[in-house]
């Protein structure tokens, strides 16, 4: 298969790209935490700036591996990073010792006991289900001339270090402004990693910079990625003394941030991963889906048959999925006084040809701001099984005025399902999803 054909698979890869976005919940929490310090850290100083931070903030967290996905056994972590920034800081160590002294009183025993470099943690909570823990690192940060220069504290020497991840974030999201796909590469970059225990082994930091330098967008995510893990590869096939990771706004080689013993054990991780990805995508018409999930974990589809090639991608319009852990996903109202049978809230049987169906989703958006697509799969063997994105259609089969209500006529036998795709107009990125609503008809 040429790179043009790839995107034939993209509608497998914006599945899985839902399956590892933040949580709703787990959003819900860092924006809780992140509200929280605003107010216990403003109520202590009246000179403070507080905001996010590193993944959250560049909208490339992914969502962590539950205990039992973990190789390890061991559930992942997710965090926030919320720096405190002040011109008054004295020394980084009384910084540091201010810091835990406030989050003391207010967390007492969800302190982290370990020393951090340049931060105090906090273990906010566990989810009892997956055993995956949400921490938040509480970074002060001192600045100078009203912001132009930052610093963070190091511990180790109690000495203030030049480091200025706000513009790291203001540079990162206008890069990737016109670069709707880069996001996404870098969140399934950490999944491979997560997956195969390289958390540790190397930072976020490091694999954002490798993604965006001379990043060019291809026809299709397995494009993409195949392109970004080949130059993850080729760097780490060069002895160590010779790899150089850089990004704009920080003045440092990045790859220090990886120790030298590690190298060897990414080069392979990635290098099986491209050889997987180009074997099974690009060599083969059909390919073996349980073999790219050993590296990008079961959260990626395994059965092909559920991704039809009339199955129309988001990204064939430009559109990529939100994944700063805004992504909603909701059900579909199937609105029918008369149905005739509901097994549950997401999948209706009837008999009979000619059914007239009304579809409700959400409509908590401005239509200004928002615009919205449906997308109808007919059973196998229909004379049309349809699989474009549509707007929404009136019950006379015309355009319907209010795009969030969209008619069928039920035509063909079989299991059907229908779903829709909310989207932000200005960034082109998918907010809200609307769950499959199976339909099965008997005629």
């Amino acid at each position: 298969m040429t790179s043009d054909g790839l995107g034939r698979y993209d509608t497998l890869f914006e599945d899985f790209l839902v399956n590892i976005a933040l949580t709703q919940t787990q959003s819900k929490l860092i924006d809780d935490t992140l509200s929280g310090a605003i107010s216990l850290f403003m109520s202590n100083y009246d000179d403070l700036d507080v905001y996010a931070q590193g993944s959250y903030a560049t909208g490339t967290i992914v969502k962590p591996l539950t205990a039992n996905q973990s190789k390890t056994g061991i559930a992942g972590e997710y965090d926030i990073d919320i720096v405190l920034e002040r011109e008054t800081w004295g020394g980084a160590v009384d910084a540091l010792s201010s810091v835990k002294n406030i989050l003391t009183k207010e967390y007492i025993n969800k302190i982290d006991d370990k020393e951090h470099e340049s931060c105090e943690r906090v273990y906010h909570s566990k989810d009892t289900s997956t055993d995956v823990l949400f921490h938040a690192d509480y970074v002060p940060i001192k600045s100078q001339l009203y912001g132009a220069f930052r610093y963070v504290a190091h511990r180790s020497d109690d000495n203030w270090a030049k480091s200025d991840t706000k513009r790291l974030k203001e540079w990162f999201l206008k890069y990737a402004s016109d670069k709707p796909f880069i996001q996404a590469v870098i969140v399934i970059l950490k999944r491979i990693r997560d997956y195969a225990g390289l958390t540790d082994k190397i930072p976020s930091i490091c694999i954002m910079a490798i993604t965006c330098d001379g990043y060019r967008q291809g026809q299709s995510y397995t494009e993409d990625l195949i392109m970004a893990i080949q130059k993850i590869v080729d760097i780490f096939s060069k002895p160590y003394h010779q790899i150089v990771i850089r990004i704009p706004t920080i003045d440092e080689n990045l790859a220090m941030k990886i120790k030298d013993t590690d190298c060897d054990a990414i080069k392979t991780v990635f290098q099986n991963c491209l050889s997987a990805l180009k074997d099974e995508f690009i060599a083969k018409d059909v390919p073996d889906l349980d073999r790219v999930k050993e590296y990008l974990s079961d959260d990626f589809p395994g059965n092909l048959s559920n991704y039809p090639e009339c199955l129309e991608p988001l990204r064939k319009r430009d559109w990529g999925i939100e994944l700063d852990g805004s992504l909603k996903i909701k059900d579909i109202k199937e609105d029918n006084r008369n149905a005739s049978s509901m097994k549950n809230k997401i999948y209706y049987r009837f008999i009979g040809k000619g059914k007239s169906l009304r579809f409700v989703a959400s409509t908590d958006y401005k239509k200004s701001k928002y615009g919205i697509r449906w997308q109808v799969l007919n059973a196998d063997g229909s004379d049309d099984r349809r699989g474009s994105l549509f707007e929404a259609k009136s019950k006379g089969g015309g355009k319907n005025s209010n795009e969030f209500i969209n008619h069928e006529t039920e035509s063909y036998d079989g299991l059907h399902w229908i779903k829709y795709f909310i989207y932000e107009k200005k960034t082109h990125k998918v907010v809200e999803i609307g769950k499959k609503f199976h339909v099965e008809v008997e005629l």
